[in-house]
């Protein structure tokens, strides 16, 4: 079903996304750059999301010329369904869009320009703000500007030392501190483009996103695989987007808290569990002992938060653990053959 002749390829996956979608697909139809193929793929929704694409792709024939839809029966995760459209198109450039996620008219095309311009950059981001989305009052003239005040979400990824990864600018309000192209450790999976090559070179068992994961930290995997094959990545500011990230919550450490508890039980069990899976498989041994205090006082606090208060979260996550390490073993020295740089030569990007 590959299909063919289009430098881009925008991937949409879809879960009960009705809300958002048929602001996503009108940005989508509104962009400069309309060279791109279209693959939605619908994961088993319950809700409308799959007849609602179907309805705007017949309403807007010009798009649907180079669209496709496709239903999967059942929800098979993030990892599987993106790369479910990894093996069915054949771009040079890839976007992977969010369905709660509105693009700016030049998003895809200051994207594109800025990997054809950085020939050694294997995925780049725009500049994401929260959109604080109320289906009851948005419309569709908010589109040029959904978000007042402009609060980010996310200028790239950042890892601690303590290995947190953490949306770089989350929170802060925009006034230009990020106005300058720059280099990141990783892209938020919100919506990325990448170097169709460089996921290929990147990929182990011919998966680029690793469905042992499901959902939930792909793209950090992703991140390190490619900065450990050489690669960079890259934020563009020229490129905004808006981003609904209704289940994160700012402030306080209790009020982040009390966000997280809110998350459905199996999102808990898979941040947890792939987090660390993240870890085991590409992180340098040398350099987890060189960190080790940070990273035992993360983890262990957040063991210990666990077990008090969510223990049926704590004992699902343990039972994951176990059962995948032998696979998330393998997968390391599967990897080895694939990297160019050493794991001490991350350590820049480790912040206090």
């Amino acid at each position: 079903m590959t299909e063919h002749h289009y430098p881009i390829s925008v991937h949409l996956v879809t879960h009960n996304s009705s809300l958002w979608l048929p602001y996503c697909l009108e940005c989508l139809q509104r962009q400069t750059r309309q060279d791109f193929f279209l693959l939605v793929i619908d994961n088993g929704s319950l809700d409308n999301s799959a007849p609602l694409v179907a309805n705007f792709l017949k309403a807007h024939p010009a798009l649907a010329e180079r669209s496709r839809l496709v239903c999967n029966k059942q929800n098979l995760g993030f990892a599987r369904a993106h790369n479910q459209a990894l093996a069915w198109t054949d771009s040079t450039y890839v976007l992977l869009l969010n369905p709660d996620v509105l693009l700016s008219e030049n998003y895809l095309a200051v994207l594109v320009q800025s990997l054809a311009t950085h020939h050694e950059a294997a995925a780049v981001t725009g500049k994401l703000l929260r959109w604080n989305f109320d289906p009851s009052s948005f419309h569709l003239e908010q589109l040029k500007e959904p978000a007042r005040p402009n609060q980010i979400d996310s200028v790239g990824l950042k890892i601690k030392r303590s290995r947190q990864v953490c949306d770089m600018g989350s929170s802060e309000f925009d006034k230009g501190q990020y106005e300058v192209p720059h280099q990141v450790f990783g892209v938020s999976g919100a919506a990325p483009l990448y170097r169709r090559a460089w996921l290929e070179e990147a990929s182990v068992q011919g998966e680029v996103f690793d469905e042992d994961f499901v959902s939930y930290k792909e793209d950090v995997d992703l991140a390190w695989r490619l900065r450990l094959g050489g690669f960079t990545a890259w934020y563009e500011p020229r490129a905004v987007a808006y981003h609904d990230r209704r289940l994160n919550s700012d402030g306080s450490l209790r009020q982040r808290l009390q966000a997280r508890a809110s998350w459905p039980r199996l999102l808990k069990v898979y941040s947890w569990t792939n987090h660390l899976g993240v870890l085991i498989k590409n992180d340098g041994w040398w350099n987890l002992v060189r960190d080790l205090p940070w990273i035992l006082i993360h983890e262990l606090g957040k063991a210990a938060y666990f077990f008090v208060t969510e223990p049926v979260v704590f004992c699902q996550a343990v039972v994951r653990l176990l059962k995948l390490l032998p696979r998330f073993m393998v997968k390391r020295r599967l990897l080895k053959p694939t990297r160019k740089l050493k794991p001490s030569a991350l350590r820049a990007w480790f912040t206090s």
